[in-house]
């Protein structure tokens, strides 16, 4: 009779003893990774504003570096950017950063208002909201993406005020390869009476969609001067479903006059019309004949309207017919807004 054979005794104390000392290990490692990026991150972010021969500079008071353990981000208590040319300066309230440890290359932060702007000429723009927000994406360098949020924003001018105001604001910016995507959506805007001659508008929503042709690295280069792009939605909202929509090629000359053809679509003429008749009631008749005269569409409904436009360095025609004149855009900050 052969004896039994003996199983080896299973230890379930030394295995979770081994487990748990690799957990410890792994928590160790991990931290002390973490706080080596941490101080890898504060030395770059210092390095970066103490370097005299970049082109933007700026300081960050308080500069912490924060998130341990799944985020990490800097945090400032107040925040000076400046152009190394004079053309701008803008400083702020407390900046708040995070990224998440497995993608640092996306950052979100929160600014705390107000934010003032000064030009060239020493003007000062001061920007308040009760919450403002950014998102960036800072690789890889061609998709390169920015987006500023903020909630109950108003601009004001130093000596004169409010300017506008909006419930809410939405700027986004995004690079494709040379172009430049840029779409703007402030809902509820205000505007200041003194900017428009006088004039009481209503509150209003905007909805801007644009391609920027090869402007990504011009812009990195410098403020743009000239360019063309796509003007894929500009819209003029009085209401939900009212207002006017705009669509066509654009190209901006160095002295900052627009020219393009354009498409435009009245989305409930008769609202819109009334609207105008209040806003500017001088051009009232000419938009009235314009609005009777163009063309209807079989497939747009009774109430909308399509009409083209010529613009040809900031003069407006509607066929051979002059409608006026668009003021030039100014993109450089270093001659002042």
């Amino acid at each position: 009779m052969s004896g039994a054979v003996k199983k080896p005794s299973y230890n379930a104390g030394r295995r979770i003893g081994w487990l748990m000392t690799a957990v410890i290990a792994a928590i160790v490692l991990y931290s002390a990774g973490w706080f080596w990026a941490a101080d890898m991150v504060d030395r770059t972010v210092t390095a970066s504003a103490n370097d005299e021969r970049a082109s933007l500079r700026f300081s960050c008071p308080g500069q912490d570096v924060r998130g341990f353990p799944f985020r990490i981000g800097v945090f400032c208590d107040a925040f000076e950017v400046a152009a190394a040319d004079g053309s701008f300066v803008a400083s702020g309230g407390a900046v708040r950063s995070a990224a998440q440890v497995y993608d640092p290359r996306r950052v979100v932060a929160e600014i705390d208002s107000p934010v003032t702007i000064y030009d060239a000429a020493g003007t000062a723009y001061r920007l308040d909201w009760s919450v403002g927000r950014i998102n960036a994406a800072t690789a890889p360098v061609n998709e390169r993406m920015v987006a500023f949020e903020a909630d109950d924003i108003r601009v004001g001018l130093d000596g004169i005020g409010e300017l506008a105001r909006a419930d809410r604001l939405g700027l986004y910016v995004r690079e494709q390869g040379a172009a430049m995507d840029v779409a703007m959506r402030p809902r509820a805007l205000t505007i200041d009476p003194a900017l428009v001659g006088g004039r009481a508008l209503p509150p209003v929503g905007l909805d801007i969609d644009l391609r920027l042709e090869d402007w990504a690295s011009t812009w990195s280069a410098g403020p743009v001067a000239a360019g063309s792009g796509m003007i894929n939605r500009v819209a003029l909202l009085l209401t939900d479903d009212r207002g006017v929509i705009v669509e066509g090629p654009f190209r901006l000359s160095p002295d900052g006059l627009i020219s393009g053809d354009f498409s435009v679509r009245v989305v409930d003429v008769p609202g819109v019309l009334a609207a105008a008749r209040d806003i500017v009631p001088e051009l009232a008749p000419q938009i009235e004949t314009l609005a009777a005269a163009a063309p209807r569409q079989a497939s747009m409904p009774d109430d909308e309207l399509s009409l083209s436009f010529t613009v040809r360095e900031g003069r407006v025609f509607a066929g051979f017919l002059p409608l006026g004149r668009i003021p030039p855009v100014r993109l450089d900050l270093s001659s002042g807004l």
